[in-house]
């Protein structure tokens, strides 16, 4: 009966050592996951939607895809945050394009078009970028700015002045050349980022 009781103890001794040996596999594999999230970027992506859309009629005559855009621009970094500024036109419904927009994971800024006493129309988020991305600033290692626009250059130096990289990704034919000089780095957009229909 102690033989049998020795046995028995042996064969659960080993069981338990078996269980003990993968445990810490999965500890050191956790610990190695844990590790390579702490090194991935952390981003937040800014969208210019409508110098965006104006790049793209120009060039392609086209539209963009908003979800091909993020997971080109996201990679394998962590998306911290992502907000599309668009643009209301005095006729038009921009609902469809708002909640496709939230339903592929953007945050939406929707502003109106105002019209000045002379007739001309103003609708520019210029400050409304760079609030938001002043009030995100220390929770990312990177900001991504989605536009060609030259205006934004003081704000990316000041960006990079705090010690965060800038990304800019545009469309290059309508990208300010100041622009792509202040990035830590540029990313041309091309058709791949374009609706197919």
């Amino acid at each position: 009966m102690e033989e049998k009781l020795i046995a028995v103890f042996d064969e659960v001794k080993g069981y338990l050592k078996d269980i003990c040996d993968k445990l810490g596999s999965i500890e050191r594999k956790i610990d190695r996951a844990l590790i390579a999230t702490e090194r991935r970027e952390k981003i937040a992506v800014f969208v210019d939607s409508q110098n965006l859309y104006y790049s793209v009629k120009a060039i392609y005559s086209g539209k963009v895809d908003y979800s091909k855009l993020l997971e080109k621009i996201r990679g394998d970094r962590i998306l911290v945050k992502a907000i599309s500024y668009v643009v209301h036109p005095p006729e038009g419904d921009v609902r469809p394009f708002v909640a496709s927009l939230e339903k592929i994971g953007y945050e939406v800024r929707l502003k109106e078009i105002r019209v000045r006493g002379d007739g001309s129309a103003k609708a520019n988020w210029d400050m409304g970028i760079a609030l938001d991305i002043l009030g995100i600033l220390d929770k990312v290692d990177t900001v991504v700015l989605v536009s060609g626009d030259g205006d934004f250059v003081p704000l990316l130096s000041y960006i990079r002045d705090q010690g965060k990289t800038v990304d800019v990704y545009s469309f290059e034919a309508s990208t300010a050349y100041d622009l792509k000089e202040i990035a830590d780095r540029y990313i041309p957009l091309d058709e791949g980022v374009i609706l197919e229909y």
